[in-house]
């Protein structure tokens, strides 16, 4: 037999005591914490301004046509939608839009410059020109249940031309206002 060196037998002392004496459970403690998140519904509006304006929202475009013309013309809103618009389902999404520049007497229109020479036109809700919007005037629209991208607002305008116009640009802004 051979004698175990001084380093072997302190090595089998040492594993011989850590094995005989029981290890101190680790201490674990558990707690909770709450998590939560609040979604409201809304709306958004991707091309906003710095200023939270959302600048030009589309044009309505009624067309060229000659100064002796006495056409009804017809225009839409949607065609020239220049933002976009997205609501979550539910939303109440109220539109208001006011007189225009050159409102006179509750009416909107047109103005051609220098002139001064105004032309009346009227906005609608709808394709049929059945529900007018007064300037002004709170409307609702309606939200699809499964929420929508791409919300178009729903804009027509609709004037007479009377024939005897001098010739020119004729233009006018109006202000929308969405709320939610």
């Amino acid at each position: 037999m051979h004698a175990a060196t001084p380093r072997r037998a302190a090595a089998v002392v040492l594993l011989g005591a850590w094995f005989a004496f029981p290890h101190e459970p680790r201490a674990e403690t558990q707690a909770s914490f709450a998590v939560a998140a609040v979604v409201t519904p809304g709306c958004t509006v991707d091309g906003l301004g710095s200023d939270g304006a959302a600048g030009r929202l589309a044009a309505l475009d009624f067309g060229i046509d000659s100064a002796l013309s006495t056409a009804v013309r017809t225009a839409d809103a949607a065609a020239g939608q220049a933002i976009t618009l997205r609501c979550t389902p539910g939303v109440t999404l109220l539109m208001r839009i006011d007189g225009g520049a050159h409102a006179v007497g509750g009416v909107r229109h047109l103005q051609h410059d220098p002139s001064q020479q105004r032309l009346a036109y009227r906005l609608y809700r709808d394709a049929g020109f059945a529900d007018e919007i007064g300037i002004d005037q709170t409307h609702a629209i309606a939200i699809p249940g499964t929420g929508a991208d791409g919300v178009v607002l729903p804009v027509h305008g609709r004037l007479a031309l009377p024939g005897s116009l001098p010739p020119g640009t004729y233009d006018d802004t109006v202000v929308v206002t969405l709320d939610w």
